[in-house]
């Protein structure tokens, strides 16, 4: 098996509309830290696959499929074996049209060019390695993000390729919204998956290219984590990432190559699954729920509530005016949904649009019939919020502005575990 990979720069021009946050007052006033994009290129038995990172918002479906079309022209990978995936930091860019705050549009030409040929230099610095993976908890870094006592997966996992027993290249998979800095933040970051690679990267020593890919990070974050909204914060929480990565690779399993020494395989398959729009409120009932958040908010207020207690309460008052605006002029994100899986040997990647809830991502991996299996969110376009059905029964921003109908979190891992099965039995056949 062979790996190659690149990584460019995707930071935007200054100023730029930042994405993340409704109630951020302006666009960014400057950069505390380069955006990246970060390309691997994997090839066994003639077949190649390609994954991008990307430290942004989330991705566009209309943007992924030219960068599909552009690689494949130049590289002839299928597009159907590119996955490009997003970090989710909220001190970045957003490329959607609809967004409060959109990148400008000469970025939004410039940067599927610069993604496609971050993955052809990828192609051009191919090594032999082996592959293997690892876990370790992350400790102190994400918890549900309205209750700290709900269940979430605190688990890192990665893909790890080898040369002489040494990493080349590494891949984390963690979920958990990268909203250290808030909205009053104007300056461009990676936030702390950006912190967590570049602290990995040091560690490892140069030439090793470290990638970040986002979990099932609907419904966790650092609200209850973070001791306060700032860049050395977001610092220490890429510190936690890093050293919990370490550990991970201090215990590998694998190769992937797998029992006897047989050779690594790698698939692809993918769907595109049409989600049910949302059932909305009438406008008038949607306008009732705005003003019963806005009386909680102020009600905190008065209270002198923790941030943590009066955060919930505002981005609650925030799904509510979403919902509103759902209601009263319908709903504008795509609601085509991709499910992309790869097998690499005996080792799964799976991605879904949008922002998956942390139950979604744990049922995939309990019923997967690979040895280990990452599963990402933000991956191929955005359909939002993806709760599971017990997280729309408690309600809360996500719930509220979700674009799609309850199950349609469940129906999604149905989908991925079908095309894991067929996978596995390609590999393996």
């Amino acid at each position: 098996m062979r790996v190659g990979h690149h990584c460019v720069t995707i930071t935007p021009p200054i100023p730029c509309g930042m994405g993340g946050y409704a109630d951020r007052s302006g666009p960014a006033e400057g950069v505390h830290d380069p955006l990246f994009a970060r390309a691997l290129v994997l090839e066994a038995g003639g077949e190649r696959l390609g994954i991008l990172t990307c430290d942004i918002l989330h991705l566009d479906r209309t943007l992924v499929e030219e960068v599909r079309a552009r690689t494949a022209a130049l590289t002839g990978i299928a597009p159907e074996r590119v996955m490009l995936l997003a970090s989710h930091t909220h001190s970045g860019p957003s490329p959607a049209t609809w967004a409060s705050h959109p990148a400008p549009p000469e970025y939004l030409r410039w940067l599927p060019l610069q993604l496609a040929g971050c993955l052809l230099q990828a192609t051009r610095n191919m090594e032999e390695v082996e592959v293997a993976w690892g876990e370790a908890p992350v400790e102190g870094l994400g918890t549900n993000r309205t209750d700290p006592d709900l269940p979430f997966d605190p688990t890192l996992r990665l893909l790890a390729f080898l040369r002489g027993g040494r990493p080349r290249a590494v891949l984390l998979n963690y979920g958990c919204h990268p909203t250290v800095m808030g909205p009053e933040n104007r300056l461009i970051s990676a936030d702390w998956p950006g912190a967590g690679v570049a602290a990995l990267q040091r560690a490892l020593g140069d030439g090793v290219w470290v990638g970040f890919a986002q979990g099932c990070a609907g419904d966790v974050s650092a609200r209850f984590t973070r001791r306060a909204q700032s860049f050395a914060e977001v610092e220490r929480h890429g510190w936690l990432l890093a050293g919990a990565a370490l550990t991970a690779l201090g215990r590998l399993c694998g190769p992937a190559a797998g029992v006897g020494g047989r050779p690594v395989r790698l698939a692809a398959r993918r769907q595109v699954v049409r989600l049910e729009p949302r059932r909305l409120p009438s406008p008038e009932e949607a306008a009732r729920q705005v003003e019963a958040a806005r009386a909680r908010v102020a009600e905190l207020q008065a209270a002198g509530a923790s941030h943590a207690e009066l955060r919930i309460a505002q981005t609650a008052l925030q799904g509510a005016e979403l919902a509103l605006r759902y209601a009263t002029q319908g709903i504008p994100i795509d609601l085509n949904c991709e499910v992309q899986a790869f097998a690499i040997g005996d080792a799964a990647l799976v991605s879904l649009a949008g922002e998956p809830f942390s139950a979604l991502g744990r049922a995939i991996r309990a019923r997967s019939p690979f040895a280990a299996t990452l599963v990402t969110g933000y991956g191929n376009g955005y359909c939002g919020y993806i709760p599971d059905r017990e997280a729309f029964a408690r309600g809360g921003y996500e719930a509220l502005s979700a674009p799609s109908e309850p199950g349609s979190g469940e129906r999604l891992v149905e989908v991925a575990l079908e095309l894991l099965s067929e996978l596995k039995a390609e590999v393996t056949g």
